[in-house]
């Protein structure tokens, strides 16, 4: 029967999605726009704090819309003059994130007029509303974090003049300014630490795919090392045929000795200019190998290597691993050694388990290891007795390991699967057979 590659397994199962409360519903829909409006330009900021900024403003609205009949003397029979002050009040709220300082700005000024223009009923903490304060105070915080030093400054004495202003008792109005003080400078350097995380995280993501693909680049000169020796063979039986093709085969004419000839040459001349790449490709004060490439067909000497440095290894080889070519078998030889090498670098003490099942449309690998004190978990089979896909969990590529087995894999034109599981890691791979591998 054909190797049906990691066949999944088809499980039937019931997913319950919790979802959202009506009232979470509605309110995302209502403040969606608005937060697409108040989103800044510069980094960006997470959308559940612009919801919430939204709000706390829409109560500080209400809350304003209330009291200002109780500080202002307005006509409280008419609503609009109270709805005008709150529009005023809570609005600079808004752009607390994307324009703190213009919004301090306007904010102090309104604070300003409304307590120059509007008689003032009840003067205590300051001349104007207490939500307004407390939108004086998030604003000056806001505009120190997000602003320069010159800004921040700029920002506390603007708000202490106002304070200065209308706090009749001039011993308030300096505990006030020591206050607006401590506000600004917490908002400095919370507003320096944001940035050095920000351009730390920036960095990192840099450094991140800059090492990602280096290692790519590695595993890739590796990989042409590896082929080099493969290619160099054959293309070497290529030049020795032709060039004894005139002593094998009797009653050869000239022309057929000058067209073996040419082929000769044309094999020597790809032969150099493949070792002159290599060359190229060759990490500084890397040694030329001389050992032959090995394929899965040492298995059994990779085996007993693994075991003899204390792995508990049980393997399992069905079938005739010679339908691969040699650059598929290499590619599976490398990836199992690599798998054999991380289950005993990572969990040591761990039983580990090889299994491999060949036929005539390919070859599939599949490397366990359990949990400490346990036994290695068996991949599930299919009718036919093939290895089948086993569920895995997702997994970090932050080693070379992985990432050179995912490179190996694509270049052998095989399917890889790593992944943690519920008994512990499993690494599978398929490699498809050719048909002319055994020649």
């Amino acid at each position: 029967m054909a190797l049906n590659p990691f066949r999944r397994k088809r499980r039937e199962r019931v997913r319950v999605k919790k979802e959202p409360g009506r009232v979470r519903t509605v309110l995302t829909t209502a403040t969606d726009p608005l937060v697409d409006l108040l989103q800044p330009a510069g980094p960006k900021v997470p959308r559940w704090l612009l919801r919430l900024l939204v709000l706390v403003t829409f109560v500080f609205f209400w809350i304003a819309f209330g009291s200002a009949e109780t500080t202002y003397d307005i006509d409280a029979t008419g609503r609009g003059p109270m709805f005008f002050v709150a529009i005023l009040v809570c609005a600079p709220l808004l752009l607390a994130v994307s324009r703190p300082l213009p919004a301090l700005v306007f904010s102090t000024a309104t604070a300003f007029v409304l307590g120059a223009l509007l008689p003032v009923l009840n003067s205590a903490p300051w001349p104007w509303l207490v939500v307004h304060g407390l939108i004086l105070f998030a604003l000056l915080f806001a505009s120190c974090v997000r602003g320069s030093l010159r800004e921040a400054a700029g920002a506390w004495l603007l708000v202490t003049l106002l304070f200065w202003w209308g706090v009749d008792d001039p011993a308030a109005g300096n505990g006030w300014a020591a206050g607006l003080a401590s506000i600004a400078l917490v908002g400095v350097l919370s507003g320096r630490l944001l940035r050095a995380g920000w351009a730390l995280r920036a960095q990192t993501e840099v450094s991140e795919s800059e090492r990602a693909r280096r290692v790519v680049l590695e595993e890739r000169t590796r990989l042409a090392r590896d082929l080099h020796d493969i290619v160099a063979h054959h293309m070497s039986l290529v030049v020795v045929q032709a060039e004894t093709a005139q002593y094998r085969v009797p009653g050869l004419d000239q022309a057929a000795r000058d067209e073996m000839q040419s082929i000769s040459e044309t094999a020597r001349s790809a032969l150099t200019e493949t070792r002159a790449l290599l060359a190229v490709l060759r990490q500084e004060n890397a040694q030329p190998e001389n050992a032959p490439q090995p394929g899965l067909h040492l298995l059994p000497e990779l085996v007993e290597t693994t075991r003899r440095a204390g792995v508990q290894l049980d393997a399992q080889v069905t079938g005739d691993v010679g339908v691969l070519r040699e650059g598929r078998s290499l590619a599976g030889y490398r990836i199992v050694q690599e798998a054999l090498a991380n289950a005993s670098r990572h969990a040591p003490g761990t039983p580990v388990r090889l299994e491999v099942h060949a036929d005539t449309s390919g070859v599939a690998v599949g490397v366990t290891n359990g949990l400490a004190g346990g036994t290695a978990p068996a991949l599930p089979r299919s009718d036919d007795g093939s290895i089948a896909w086993t569920d895995v969990g997702a997994v970090t590529e932050s080693g070379h390991g992985i990432i050179g087995m995912r490179e190996r894999a694509a270049a052998a034109g095989g399917r890889l699967q790593v992944g943690p599981t519920a008994d512990g890691f499993v690494v599978q791979l398929f490699l498809p057979g050719d048909p002319g591998a055994g020649r």
